[in-house]
């Protein structure tokens, strides 16, 4: 008897440490996260760890790095704890680990290298703008927004009194974030895409990229195809924010009004942001932009797969989709609700194209 209630005490605790997950440790990941990416601290111990050849301590770290040198070392170790028990970082000599902790090694581990700077796919902006202020306020209106209709104000709407895109538009500060973080996911996806769709882009002279933020993904199809002319279109006050990429020409408009001339349009991780009314809106546009015979609309954007055996991969597409109704109104799609909206929208098919990244490529054919 005493064995069965030991055995139903070990589960119920259990079961309370995966509560108290869901309620603090979401939380504390991502701003524990953010501090680290703030601080730079994968890149200093990175760097004192390639310059010395063994694991970084805390007081190594404090000592070594003027920037950090104000740094308390044994709240620096409780910090670096957590992220090695997030498998961020090895965690070296932990039995000896003594009072303060001053003295415990830590190295990176296979994951952080997307936490670095010198690492071309780094999601660094991406884990400094998610918990970024005027985002992490708007969720505490999420219980209030979640009975209203679709066409409703956001939590974001709600919380700040303009919807996301007219905040970013009116605080240079946010939008610099925004976009950083768009560029991330660029980084990530568009080598996935080049890899993975060569024969998409076959026959195409000329492509408008709609919604292209800062171009970042422009520029990878110029380098991997310069015979493609390319514009990024966005709105007037992203485009001047943008750099000037060689062979890229930046165009300010609205998509809802009207799309630049091309072979083919691309929209990365942009309907993601609309309820289907407005995604019919701006792929119409799209659809009288490229040509009726040989002309694309290429979509880079998820499709939720809840068969998708790997756990992490659907975790974070249905994260994205709580993410959209929080911030911007939309959604991410399954299969199904892809197959609706390119109905709606008139194209008379499409291809859906599995690629190495959380996002799928949906070739739409006028």
């Amino acid at each position: 008897m005493s064995t069965m209630v030991g055995e139903e005490q070990e589960q119920e605790m259990r079961w309370q440490a995966q509560v108290w997950n869901h309620i603090d440790g979401g939380f504390a990941n991502s701003i524990v996260l953010k501090c680290a990416a703030d601080l730079s601290l994968f890149d200093t111990i990175h760097a004192i760890h390639t310059e010395q050849g063994k694991p970084v301590t805390p007081s190594t770290i404090v000592r070594t790095s003027p920037n950090l040198s104000s740094i308390n070392p044994h709240k620096l170790f409780r910090l670096l704890r957590f992220l090695a028990h997030m498998k961020l970082l090895n965690i070296h000599d932990f039995d000896n680990v003594g009072e303060s902790g001053d003295e415990v090694g830590f190295s990176l581990t296979d994951l952080a290298k997307f936490l670095l700077r010198s690492n071309e796919k780094n999601i660094v902006d991406w884990v400094i703008g998610v918990p970024d202020e005027p985002a992490i306020n708007a969720w505490h209106q999420l219980p209030n927004c979640i009975s209203y209709p679709s066409e409703g104000p956001t939590p974001f709407e709600k919380e700040h009194g303009k919807t996301l895109w007219e905040f970013a538009r009116d605080n240079p500060e946010m939008n610099k974030v925004f976009n950083d973080a768009m560029a991330c996911d660029t980084r990530l996806v568009m080598p996935a895409f080049i890899e993975g769709c060569k024969d998409v882009l076959k026959g195409i002279s000329s492509l408008v990229d709609v919604g292209g933020g800062t171009g970042t993904a422009m520029n990878y199809v110029v380098k991997a195809f310069p015979h493609i002319k390319c514009k990024v279109y966005d709105l007037p006050h992203v485009i001047t924010t943008s750099p000037e990429y060689p062979g890229i020409e930046l165009v300010g408009g609205d998509m809802f009004q009207s799309v630049p001339k091309a072979d083919a349009v691309i929209l990365k991780f942009m309907l993601h942001n609309w309820q289907n009314e407005g995604c019919v809106k701006i792929l119409q546009k799209c659809k009288e932009a490229v040509p009726k015979e040989k002309g694309k609309v290429i979509i880079i954007d998820v499709v939720i797969d809840q068969d998708e055996e790997d756990y992490d991969v659907t975790h974070i597409r249905l994260s994205l989709d709580v993410d959209m109704m929080g911030m911007s109104g939309g959604r991410e799609r399954t299969k199904e609700e892809w197959r609706v909206l390119m109905k709606m929208a008139g194209f008379s098919h499409y291809d859906i194209i599995p690629i190495f990244a959380m996002q799928s490529v949906i070739v739409a054919y006028p």
